[in-house]
């Protein structure tokens, strides 16, 4: 039965290592994976996946958003949910989606909650990046024009009449920046797609 004061000072640990720490932080701390299981069965502790946990009253507080750039810090808020953000979409996101390196090792994900992986080369990785700002958390996500031209480099994964809804929403709003959406539509290979369509919408 673990004292009260070895709890305390655990909690400690996570409470001064972020709110996902990985297990070699906390080897660091020479806490066990015996502590871990005790505190996991008593509730104080989640097992958020392999090699990462949080104390649970930090998972309540979590927003999905955080939670994936604490798991897949290397990844950008992309394609549904970034539609969702912008309200360019109807559709509500069963599963954060989120893009990261094609380079890169698929990551173990957890369940919970449920992410949607899209892969993009390094060099188109920050195209279109901006902060996102979440209580005090400053999460990557592309921006209004990535995120339409996602919708049409995606077009296998995504219903043409879904990318159409983006594009429309896009084009009836007034943040609108076409030089922009063409540029990255270019360097995403996407133009030949959408070119016609916005001018159609014109």
């Amino acid at each position: 039965m673990m004292k009260n004061e070895r709890r305390e000072k655990i909690v400690k640990v996570f409470r001064e290592n972020g709110s996902v720490v990985r297990t070699k932080t906390l080897r660091d701390h020479k806490i066990t994976s015996r502590d871990l299981e005790e505190l996991i069965v008593k509730g104080d502790v989640v097992k958020v996946k392999t090699g990462y946990y949080a104390l649970n009253e930090t998972m309540k507080k979590l927003t999905d958003f955080e939670l994936v750039y604490q798991i897949i810090p290397n990844g950008v808020i992309s394609v549904f949910s970034a539609a969702s953000v912008y309200e360019l979409s109807t559709v509500n996101p069963m599963a954060v989606s989120v893009t990261i390196p094609s380079d890169r090792i698929k990551p173990i994900l957890p369940d919970y909650p449920l992410i949607e992986l899209f892969y993009v080369s390094q060099k188109n990785l920050s195209l279109g990046v901006v902060d996102f700002h979440v209580n005090d958390k400053v999460i990557p996500i592309y921006n209004r024009e990535r995120t339409v031209c996602d919708f049409f480099k995606y077009s296998a994964r995504v219903d043409n009449e879904l990318a159409l809804e983006v594009l429309k929403n896009y084009m009836a709003g007034n943040k609108k920046n076409l030089p922009l959406l063409f540029d990255y539509a270019v360097k995403l290979r996407v133009k030949k797609f959408i070119k016609p369509y916005v001018e159609a919408l014109l």
